[in-house]
């Protein structure tokens, strides 16, 4: 079930980013670095982010969040799935009621960094429909016009 993210979600939310996390970054990760997470509401939902979540048998298991700023665009972040349920579409699904989110705030566009070894990352965004517009080696930088 495809839903706006709940207060009772902070811990449950919180566990699964830090769990995506740590899949990518391994021995390098480092939850410290990290502590918007520990405020889902204060870090996000109180200053104008709109945070989805998929819930499955009571788990979250896929998240992102839109967040706004002043210049009328939209940054997706934080987009997150759980390991065992990669590759079924759900991250698809939350980028694609983000960017519905998005449009019905009338933003112009929205934008998403990913981190260029995340090559599924890359995929998910272009097949989404963003363009690549930038790459250090390190970030690659998608925009899609609304």
């Amino acid at each position: 079930m495809l839903r706006n993210f709940l207060p009772s979600d902070q811990r449950a939310l919180r566990l699964l980013i830090l769990g995506g996390l740590r899949d990518r970054w391994a021995e390098a990760f480092d939850a410290k670095v990290n502590p918007d997470l520990n405020d889902f509401l204060a870090n996000y939902v109180n200053r104008g982010a709109e945070i989805v979540v998929i819930e499955y048998n009571n788990e979250i298991i896929a998240a992102g969040i839109l967040v706004a700023d002043d210049r009328g665009t939209g940054r997706i972040v934080r987009m997150s799935v759980t390991g065992a349920h990669r590759r079924q579409g759900l991250a698809r699904s939350v980028v694609e009621e983000l960017i519905r989110l998005a449009r019905r705030r009338n933003m112009s566009e929205v934008r998403v960094l990913t981190d260029t070894p995340w090559t599924s990352a890359i995929e998910l965004y272009r097949s989404c429909g963003f363009t690549e517009v930038g790459s250090d080696g390190a970030d690659t930088h998608f925009v899609m016009q609304l």
